[in-house]
């Protein structure tokens, strides 16, 4: 037996892993992420007086794009990595916990810094892009606790192994807040009342950060998720520093954890490069709405998937263009336009317009009710402004968000179109100046190469019934090998 052969069997052996599901395949995480409890057959079975009850479901649909499949397979990694490093049958992972717990009681400062570090990541994202959608699809695959008996190798007589845990940050900002938090959902994980037993004067906050490390030592955490890290949690408030250095400790303390929030409150962890280089061992990534209506995942992943199961008597009418406007050619378009590509306001316009319709008695969707809907309805009148300052590409009207890096989305757009720019230039050297757009359309007209484009896709509005975007099945075997191909393709602004 080689070395490999020799790590590989103690990786299986690992008590920390064998209450874990196997390691997943891209393909079978496919399976497992994908949530699509909306189906004809499904929906037949329940009266019709009974569907309203259950428009909340759509909220649920999960749709595992390329980059879902990626990150949860980096998730993954993480976790099981982790658990690996710290064999409790190895000697030096047997005393590590008894030396951390020597550290109880002192000061987050005056603790100790240990020899390596776990791995880390970052899921940054705008409010409505799926990030924390995707994290708790992936979570739900595994018990949280784990109970273990005696284990002479492993050095104990019992063990509530904590699979993952996930902690929001606290809406004021403070590290008391994000303790009180933490000490919470630990208590409620592992059936413990550590919360009550370190209160007090005597446990200062500097005291009760050490006392957390070392309970996610003892329980062996394979993964702290810190969720929802907005900019006036990290970046611009006076305990920024402090936190990440936390987060530092974390890793050091061999937990892995994964930060989730917004691109803004990463700005002080970006400008310390071993922060960076710690938190991006598993992967910096970035989610993003689809930037364009032709976009693959658009039309064969969400359109199918998120915005065509209906509760509804019958399948949605047959698009045909709703109006002269290039983006209302295609359902595609269309839909793209009243929700700028973000996954959580196609699932909310649905849901607005199915409850609209089951209110009403009708039978199906049509384009017409889309459109009344996205225009009147109080489920999307708030974030309407939103929505067309990104399908108009306004980061003026943009920077009106203190959450919305307006900036950023300046300057993807500015290098999404100079390619375009450039091979409409090439293509055609003579071409005159153009009109602006309206106050939902393009910043300017299409161009003529366009224009042929969306003249000759008033044709293919004329869709299959129910409105099928593609001839191939969500589902099937050959849409997923399809979607699994384009991930491991995928680059760029298009693999976001």
């Amino acid at each position: 037996m080689n070395v490999l052969q020799q790590m590989l069997q103690a990786m299986q052996s690992n008590p920390l892993v064998a209450g874990l599901p196997p390691r997943m395949s891209d393909a079978q995480l496919y399976e497992k992420l994908r949530v699509s409890p909306i189906t004809p057959e499904n929906v037949a079975e329940i009266p019709i007086a009974m569907r309203q009850d259950l428009v909340h479901v759509f909220k649920q649909i999960l749709v595992p794009t390329p980059q879902t499949l990626k990150i949860a397979s980096h998730i993954q990694d993480m976790l099981y990595t982790g658990l690996h490093h710290r064999d409790p049958r190895e000697e030096r992972n047997r005393r590590f916990i008894f030396e951390s717990g020597s550290q109880k009681g002192q000061t987050i400062e005056e603790a100790r810094w240990w020899a390596s570090y776990a791995n880390g990541a970052v899921i940054q994202g705008i409010t409505g892009t799926g990030k924390s959608h995707a994290i708790d699809a992936f979570l739900r695959l595994h018990h949280q606790v784990i109970e273990h008996g005696p284990n002479e190798d492993a050095g104990w007589r019992s063990l509530k192994q904590l699979v993952w845990l996930k902690v929001h940050m606290p809406s004021d900002g403070t590290r008391g807040g994000f303790l009180q938090g933490a000490f919470l959902e630990l208590d409620k994980a592992l059936g413990e009342n550590y919360s009550e037993q370190y209160k007090g004067s005597n446990w200062t906050v500097e005291k009760r950060l050490v006392v957390f490390l070392h309970l996610l030592a003892v329980h062996r955490c394979g993964l702290l998720v810190i969720e929802e890290a907005q900019e006036r949690n990290l970046a611009v408030n006076e305990f920024g520093s402090d936190f990440l250095t936390f987060f530092l400790r974390l890793l050091n303390w061999g937990v892995p954890t994964l930060l989730i929030g917004n691109p803004l409150a990463f700005k002080v962890l970006r400008t310390f490069s071993q922060d960076v280089d710690r938190f991006s061992e598993s992967g910096w990534f970035e989610t993003q709405p689809s930037f364009s209506h032709e976009s693959e995942t658009w039309k064969n992943q969400w359109i199918p998937s998120l915005w065509l199961p209906t509760l509804l008597e019958e399948p949605d009418e047959p698009y045909r263009p709703f109006s002269d406007h290039p983006l209302d050619q295609t359902l595609e378009g269309f839909i793209w336009r009243r929700t700028a590509g973000f996954p959580r306001y196609v699932s909310r316009l649905r849901r607005a317009v199915q409850m609209h319709a089951l209110r009403c008695g009708l039978r199906r969707v049509t384009a017409e009710l889309v459109d009344a809907v996205y225009r009147t309805s109080e489920m999307m009148i708030p974030i309407r402004p939103r929505i067309e300052a990104f399908v108009r590409r306004d980061a003026n009207a943009l920077g009106a968000y203190v959450d919305i890096p307006s900036g950023v989305y300046k300057a993807l757009w500015a290098a999404d179109a100079a390619p375009a720019a450039a091979s409409t230039a090439a293509a055609s050297p003579r071409s005159g100046p153009v009109a602006a757009g309206d106050e939902q359309g393009q910043p300017q007209e299409a161009p003529a190469k366009a224009k042929v484009k969306a003249k000759g896709a008033s044709s293919r509005g004329k869709r299959q019934p129910g409105g099928q975007v593609n001839s191939t099945e969500p589902g099937s075997p050959q849409w997923r090998g399809n979607l699994l191909a384009n991930m491991r393709t995928a680059s760029g602004l298009e693999s976001q």
